[in-house]
């Protein structure tokens, strides 16, 4: 039963860190948030586009060049 006991004290003391420590966090603002999240979506929306674009092109070109060699 002890080693129970001892778990329980454990798990405690972290959860009392795990609060202190987030206490210390600087949290971002809404407008940062918001910001940031635009930001992140948008670079994520060009490279998409610019991967499907290499996509494309190199599959043209291979499909060409496999329709002369292999056509």
């Amino acid at each position: 039963m002890a080693s129970a006991l001892s778990v329980v004290q454990r798990s405690s003391q972290f959860m009392r860190e795990v609060r202190s420590e987030l206490r210390k966090v600087s949290w971002p603002t809404w407008e940062d948030l918001r910001k940031s999240t635009l930001t992140i979506t948008v670079i994520v929306v060009l490279i998409g586009i610019l991967i499907g674009a290499m996509d494309r092109v190199f599959s043209l070109i291979l499909i060409d060049l496999f329709g002369r060699v292999f056509g």
